[in-house]
């Protein structure tokens, strides 16, 4: 017969279901939310999830008809530039090396990487982790494919490029007959279905197929824990596929900066990214010291009829303005003037605001960085735009468009903004707070105020 002793201890319970937040390591309890609610952190409001009905075939339908059209649409010709009966045609893959006859080889390799290889792999990958789940596979190669996915589709810019297009015809709509080919048609085929393909995918779903942890191997924690964060609770987050895994066992002499592999997706794991604020400072310095030449130095150069001129960025947007185009004017001021400068001022305040420990407005902070990540990609816009004009516009001695310096410098400028925002780890900005407030909770105590 039991019999109840008030001094024994209860046996603690555990749980695992919990989940962690990406950017602010907060541990939450895990939910089921209904198809139509979109799961939000309460404390950074990042989104955790969100639900996509059908996902595997709508991807899979989806990558293959981008797949399909990426032949057509990048190798066949795109427009034809005629002007007083001299013509010029171009496909993309032609306007994406005709950096290389310029000369500009480390534009050119941006160029062919954001526009030709990246899209194709991005599409590739998808293709094949979704073929694998339609048809019940759980094969290892699944995972490093969407491991890749995960990393190279920001560096996927045929939606952008396709805005350069357009604003390539704007341009010379006045001055050329301009005719539109195959290549114009399926590359707008492509871009609509490489956007829908990855809005389509469920990665949170396609990871949770991939995984071949029994439920017995996931990590537990006590029901009842008073640990806020993933890392209070001994706990590691991959920043690829979301993979909870636990710290690996730590001696006396060893530190914080051990590091391990996620056993889903291979990413290396971290409690906090190594020298990650050290990284985005000389990041960011680096950018906003090629500002300046980026946009005082000219960009492009125009030949007409013997008679050379050479453009900045602002000239480039001026004239969109006077000739009454101030929709594409904004555009190119907000993509090539006005993103870069609020990428280093904000990620400059970021980095300032967790040097000084400062704990007001995280939210916006987070929010901020969030932006600077979603809009970074779009200042290759320019860049792009000065590929097509230099491929297109080669009339001869009648008229010709060549690159100029500033093309060198802003593309640094893009490159070193993008690597900043990667190499940050969004975590140290409530790092910072957590540790301000377990500061004054300790003085609290010392001074025999009872919190609360």
């Amino acid at each position: 017969m039991a019999t109840s002793d008030p001094k024994q201890k209860t046996v603690p319970r555990f749980t695992d279901k919990f989940s962690i937040c990406p950017s602010c390591d907060l541990l939450l309890e895990e939910i089921q939310p209904l198809s139509t609610h979109t799961p939000v952190c309460p404390r950074c409001l990042r989104r955790l999830h969100r639900k996509r009905p059908d996902s595997a075939r709508r991807t899979l339908v989806l990558s293959l008809t981008g797949l399909l059209l990426y032949l057509p649409a990048n190798f066949a010709p795109l427009l034809t530039f005629n002007i007083l009966g001299a013509a010029t045609s171009s496909s993309l893959f032609q306007s994406t090396l005709s950096m290389f006859d310029q000369g500009e080889y480390l534009v050119g390799i941006l160029v062919v990487l954001t526009g030709l290889i990246c899209p194709f792999m991005t599409l590739s990958l998808l293709f094949g982790v979704s073929a694998g789940l339609f048809l019940g596979w759980q094969q290892r190669w699944m995972a490093v494919f969407l491991h890749w996915y995960h990393h190279l589709t920001e560096w996927a810019m045929t939606d952008i490029y396709l805005i350069a297009v357009f604003i390539t015809i704007i341009k010379m709509n006045h001055a050329a007959a301009i005719g539109y080919h195959l290549g114009f048609f399926c590359f707008i085929g492509l871009v609509a279905a490489t956007v829908a393909a990855q809005s389509s995918i469920d990665q949170s779903l396609f990871w949770d197929k991939l995984d071949r942890t029994t439920a017995d191997e996931r990590p537990r924690i006590p029901a009842e824990t008073a640990a806020r964060t993933g890392r209070e609770a001994g706990l590691l987050l991959c920043q690829s596929c979301h993979k909870i895994s636990p710290l690996p066992p730590r001696g006396p002499q060893e530190n914080q900066k051990e590091e391990m592999s996620c056993p889903r997706c291979g990413e290396l794991l971290h409690i906090r990214k190594e020298n990650s604020i050290d990284r985005s400072w000389a990041l960011i310095v680096t950018a906003l010291l090629l500002t300046l030449p980026a946009n005082l130095l000219p960009i492009m150069s125009v030949s007409s009829l013997g008679n050379v001129s050479k453009s900045t960025i602002l000239d480039g947007i001026i004239h969109f303005f006077q000739e009454g185009s101030y929709g594409i004017g904004l555009i190119i001021l907000t993509a090539s003037v006005l993103v870069p400068l609020f990428k280093i001022i904000g990620m400059s305040l970021i980095l300032i605001s967790i040097h000084n420990k400062w704990t007001t407005w995280l939210r916006h902070k987070a929010l901020m960085f969030r932006f600077i990540q979603f809009v970074g990609r779009w200042s290759m816009l320019d860049i792009f735009v000065i590929a097509l004009l230099c491929s297109l516009v080669r009339f001869g001695s009648l008229s010709s468009v060549d690159t100029a310096p500033a093309a060198l410098y802003f593309s640094a400028v893009v490159l070193c903004t993008m690597f900043a925002a990667i190499s940050f780890d969004p975590r140290l900005l409530w790092d910072s707070a957590e540790e301000e407030t377990a500061k004054d909770a300790a003085q609290d105590v010392a001074r025999g105020v009872t919190p609360g």
